[in-house]
């Protein structure tokens, strides 16, 4: 079950009284999803879930709202994805115009190129910079790429 308490002043008294279950029953395990931000629990069947949910509410009066876990869907790319982005932005002065063009597709191990690791030992993406010309000076490639990297990871 997923336990969050319904005010958040009562954060103290919900983790005592978690602490203190867990020390009484060793079927009785917490654990905290990190991707969710819930607080799950579990024990022996639902029946014994709901006793501590009901103890919570009558020793430490600590009102809690009981859910399903929630699960976070995680989504891939399967085929090659072309990307075409204009940024203009007027504002007074000369302004600002940038353009990106590009694709994602999913990754295959690439030999000699800048990719960011996962902590599986797989790559997560490559950021393959196949500019041409002047027209971006060079010392701006990295920047770039950092940008690319944290739009990848949001």
């Amino acid at each position: 079950l997923a336990l969050i308490p319904k005010a958040s002043e009562q954060m103290a008294s919900f983790t005592r009284a978690l602490q203190r279950f867990q020390k009484e029953d060793p079927t009785f395990k917490v654990s905290s999803n990190a991707e969710t931000g819930e607080i799950v629990i579990s024990g022996m069947g639902e029946l014994h879930l709901e006793i501590y949910v009901e103890r919570m509410r009558r020793e430490y009066k600590v009102e809690c709202e009981v859910g399903k876990p929630k699960v976070n869907f995680r989504e891939t790319i399967c085929d090659r994805a072309p990307f075409n982005y204009i940024h203009k932005k007027q504002s007074g002065g000369s302004g600002q115009f940038g353009r990106v063009e590009g694709y994602l597709e999913p990754l295959d191990e690439v030999p000699g190129t800048s990719s960011s690791k996962s902590s599986e030992g797989g790559a997560l993406f490559v950021f393959e910079n196949q500019m041409s010309g002047n027209a971006i000076p060079p010392e701006f490639y990295p920047a770039i790429e950092k940008g690319f990297k944290e739009a990848a990871n949001s």
